[in-house]
Parts: C-alpha cells; structure tokens; sequence
C-alpha cells in the first residue's frame, strides 16, 4: 500500500509548498503536482497520479477542490478509485473512504453530482420557458434556413464546387452536406 498525495494550485495566490508540506507530514511517499492549471489545460501530475496508484493505495489530497474542479468531475475521478479498489482522503474535509463509512462517502458524492445535475437541467428548462414567455424565438433563424436553401439550389445547379458554395454561404461542408440529403429525402417522398 502506497500513499499517493496530490497537489494542485487553485489560484493566483495559492503555492504548492503547503500542500506537499502537509502531505509530506502525512506519510505520502510519492506526491504528484499540477501548478498554473486553467480549466481547460490538462493536469498531467493527476493523470500520472491516477496511471501510477494501484490496487491497495491511497490518494491523499489537502482538499477535495484540488482533485477536482467540478462535483461531476470529483465523481468521475472517486468512481474509478473505487473501482479500482483505491482509497482516497482529503486531509482537510476529513473524508477518509478505508474507514467503515468510507462506501457512504462515496456514495454521498454520487448523490451530490446528481443533485447539481438535476439543478443545472431545472435551471436550463427554466430559461427557456422565461425567454419563450418573452417571445425569444428557439431554433434555427431564418437567415440559417435561407443560407442552406441557397447553397442547395447552388448544388443542384451544378455550376458551383462545394468549396463555391462553402465561400459564398459561410456554412460548413458538413452542414450543406447534411442539407443536401435531407432535401434529396424529403423530394423522394413527395
């Protein structure tokens, strides 16, 4: 059984001497790192965390905010943990998963994730129903529908290359590709 810490910087101000410092302390013999991490830059020091830890190990972190950005994301990550049979503690939450309640802690995570799940969707819907209220019109806008229109009558005319078409609608190739099969099925069905 190895213990296996994990620090990452989470802000301007924040170092990683206090983290490793801490986790030092706690007996961790190999300490991976992440510093300078944005929201979409990949954390190389917990992939290869997450690579190195074995069956038996502990992934030990200060707080629970420096293995994951999101509640989602902690779950995905505490999810292969216990399926791999790898215990986690975060020093600073105090959640340690090898005690007798460590399945609980798990399983409280996977409750949480999906109450933020059902919040962000009831927030999403609700949106929607306050701008159609407001008369916001949903999908596609009528110049989207012309543009498609025109780069199909332009294929069809066969004066015209994709890239033509592609140029003088802005559209993608596989939008007016898309386009071209849906008007070609709905002809064959007229």
């Amino acid at each position: 059984m190895a213990k296996l810490g994990y620090a990452r910087v989470a802000g301007r101000k924040d170092t990683l001497e206090k983290q490793v410092v801490v986790l030092k302390e706690f007996g961790c013999t190999k300490i991976f790192t992440d510093d300078h991490t944005t929201k979409n830059s990949e954390r190389s020091g917990l992939k290869a965390m997450l690579e190195y830890a074995r069956e038996g190990d502990v992934v030990i972190v200060f707080k629970m905010d420096r293995l994951a950005r999101s509640i989602q994301e902690l779950q995905q990550i505490t999810d292969e943990l216990k399926e791999r049979e790898i215990d986690f503690i975060s020093l600073t939450q105090n959640i340690d998963t090898s005690s007798e309640n460590g399945d609980a802690v798990f399983n409280w995570i996977d409750i949480f994730a999906d109450f933020e799940r059902e919040v962000h969707s009831e927030r999403v819907r609700s949106g929607i129903d306050n701008a159609r209220e407001k008369g916001v019109k949903m999908g596609r806008s009528e110049a989207d529908i012309e543009l498609k229109e025109n780069a199909y009558e332009m294929y069809r005319s066969g004066n015209h290359t994709m890239r033509d078409i592609v140029d003088a609608t802005g559209l993608s190739r596989a939008t007016i590709y898309r386009y071209i099969e849906k008007k070609k099925a709905s002809e064959k069905t007229v």
